[in-house]
């Protein structure tokens, strides 16, 4: 239980939700109480995180929320935005009666949020994993450092192929995963290709009849599928003319990104035969439902939010995060970043200028009312857009921080 003793101090407050009105108007309700409320009822409930993705209280408090969204709200699903290859290694062991250990679960969630905010729900995951009442899976089709997908995945994928091509894309994908690279043997556009077409050749391979008939292989194949279109971005980022690079942002690959983490989630969500109600944690550029409104760049992305707007509509909601002051880290990495006070003007600023609590939640009809406003949900940038939008809740904290690394 040594989850809920560290974050007992950020969400001390937390009783279950008061299904009754009465109970309601005589009880206080904290702002994670109403949270609760928001989501307990939906079908996908997508927690959204600064793009930095380096907020510990951020990161704490979903933490907390996805626990309470199991435990009271029959969540049973948990969906992360991290490569699908080790989750779908980790199903394959529980089905096939295998261990899976808390490093498993941490390595496939990654070192972007391997920090002691997020290290209590690693347990509390595989408990759920190992009893069969939760199911998790990773959305984005890239490779993780120190993960089943670099270390140990393309050997046992490539035995499918035949012939003198399981030696030649064996040595090239070894290669890469590795990324042992030099100045003879660099990672250009024409190395990139080939190595899409040793995907292509998986793909054909597992797709024929009769092949993927066993979880383990229906996993490859989903596998193989993510890593094409991971490549194919790479081959038409590398191809680009080079007055086109360094110009910013590049949407293209943003949205076939966003496309794909969609695609793998559709792939998830239908290996069961009954609908999940999943929890899906990412950053809210990603989980926007949409961006177009925005007076910045970003409205040019398509996000996967936008994806799952038009599939599941209402029975989706996208929770956004802010900070009225503080600092954040980028990432793992341990240089932290001052955040510019917040503007008398903005969402944030409104939210506590006669309010003293640490945290503001802002609601779907609040941020309807309030109509366009500047605020700084998506990236620590001052945007103006009609927020509710692009999210259907925000939490506001009073003071942001830096997520502390795990010690070993």
């Amino acid at each position: 239980m040594r989850y809920l003793l560290l974050l007992l101090p950020l969400l001390s407050s937390c009783a279950a939700p008061s299904r009754g009105a009465a109970a309601q108007a005589t009880e206080a309700v904290s702002d994670a109480d109403r949270i609760v409320r928001d989501l307990c009822d939906k079908q996908l409930a997508l927690l959204g995180e600064e793009g930095h993705h380096g907020n510990a209280r951020t990161v704490a408090f979903k933490a907390e929320l996805t626990r309470r969204l199991v435990e009271e709200c029959q969540y049973d699903a948990f969906v992360i935005e991290a490569g699908i290859y080790d989750f779908i290694h980790i199903q394959t062991l529980l089905k096939e009666g295998q261990p899976v250990s808390e490093d498993v679960v941490a390595a496939a969630i990654g070192g972007m949020w391997a920090n002691q905010e997020m290290a209590p729900l690693i347990p509390f995951l595989v408990e759920r994993l190992k009893a069969g009442t939760l199911v998790a899976g990773g959305l984005d089709d890239q490779i993780g450092r120190g993960t089943y997908a670099q270390r140990e995945m393309t050997r046992e994928l490539i035995p499918a192929l035949e012939g003198p091509r399981q030696a030649e894309c064996g040595e090239v994908l070894e290669r890469h995963m590795f990324w042992r690279y030099d100045e003879a043997n660099g990672y250009t556009v024409e190395t990139a290709r080939f190595i899409l077409g040793c995907w292509k050749e998986l793909e054909a391979v597992l797709s024929r009849p009769g092949v993927a008939t066993t979880p383990r292989s229906q996993g490859q194949l989903q596998m193989v599928r993510s890593l094409e279109r991971n490549f194919t971005r790479q081959v038409a980022a590398m191809s680009r003319p080079a007055e086109q690079t360094g110009r910013g942002w590049n949407w293209d690959d943003f949205n076939g990104r966003d496309r794909s983490m969609f695609m793998n989630l559709e792939w998830f969500l239908s290996q069961s035969s009954r609908p999940r109600k999943a929890i899906v944690w990412l950053a809210t550029i990603h989980a926007a439902k949409a961006l177009k409104s925005l007076d910045a760049d970003a409205r040019h992305g398509t996000p996967f939010g936008s994806h799952v707007q038009e599939k599941f509509g209402t029975q989706a909601f996208v929770l956004g995060f802010s900070a009225v002051s503080g600092s954040y880290a980028t990432g793992s990495s341990t240089h932290t970043y001052t955040l510019e006070p917040a503007r008398a003007d903005s969402l944030e600023g409104w939210a506590f200028s006669s309010h003293t609590g640490d945290t503001r939640y802002l609601d779907g009809k609040q941020l309807r009312d309030f109509g366009p406003r500047v605020a700084r949900p998506l990236n620590y940038s001052w945007m103006t857009a009609p927020w509710a939008e692009v999210i259907d809740g925000l939490l506001v904290f009073r003071e942001e921080a830096p997520p502390r690394p795990v010690t070993r």
